[in-house]
């Protein structure tokens, strides 16, 4: 596929987990730029913009080899609510992790983008308490469509470390009406969740054509859960 960007096979030279001065962060785009993407949200559902370099992008990448991954649950539902899904997760983020550094500026970058807006779409930036690096192996099924869990609240960012996959949102279960939303290596897809310029509702969306190893980091504010706790439990599917 154009533009795929293939993940590192290696692992056996990953570094030890960066220090906190090691973990500086930079982004690959402004706040004004994300608060243009933020002002589209509400009627686009989910968007992509780019956000991290190939430096940062390759550190995360060297963090997520040393992650202990273990397979998602296959199926989650019943009948015509069941949700069907392949691939690996990891929960368990340490607190030294350049993901959570990422977590902790990307907070930042949205409360800077926020400022520009009146009225802004959210009161304040979720605080990310649910983080999730994904591993989809190429040729898996991905992830069929689904919504977020509804205690997933303000706003979900997912971005891709590497690899190739196709992401759309949709109208429904059966995945009418989808739209792809193009995530090359480094880009973040900004979905909105419930709370976002006060709707209640929550897009549909999926995952497939993994055509290539992909590794993807999720962040999303869990209302049900203190926001200083991080209780290693995988996202959940409705």
């Amino acid at each position: 596929m154009r533009g795929m960007t293939p993940c590192p096979q290696s692992v056996a030279r990953a570094p030890s987990p960066c220090a906190p001065s090691d973990c500086d962060v930079a982004f690959e785009v402004s706040a004004a730029d994300v608060a243009d993407a933020l002002a589209r949200l509400e009627q686009d559902d989910a968007l992509a913009l780019p956000l991290i370099g190939p430096r940062l992008r390759h550190r995360l990448l060297r963090a997520a080899a040393r992650l202990a991954f273990r397979p998602a649950q296959p199926v989650i539902g019943e009948g015509a609510n069941a949700v069907y899904q392949e691939f690996d997760l990891c929960t368990a983020i340490p607190a030294r992790s350049p993901f959570r550094a990422v977590a902790g500026a990307f907070t930042d970058l949205l409360a800077a983008a926020l400022g520009h807006l009146d009225p802004p779409p959210l009161a304040q930036p979720p605080v990310f308490n649910d983080l999730i690096v994904q591993r989809y192996a190429r040729g898996a099924l991905g992830i069929t469509p689904h919504r977020d869990h509804i205690r997933y609240r303000g706003l979900i960012a997912l971005v891709t470390l590497c690899g190739a996959a196709r992401f759309h949102v949709c109208a429904d279960r059966a995945g009418s009406k989808a739209r792809e939303i193009p995530a090359p290596a480094g880009s973040v897809v900004l979905m909105r969740a419930p709370d976002f310029a006060g709707r209640p509702d929550r897009p549909f969306h999926f995952l497939c054509d993994v055509t290539a190893r992909r590794i993807s980091f999720g962040l999303r504010h869990d209302a049900r859960m203190p926001a200083a706790a991080r209780a290693h439990i995988p996202p959940g599917l409705t």
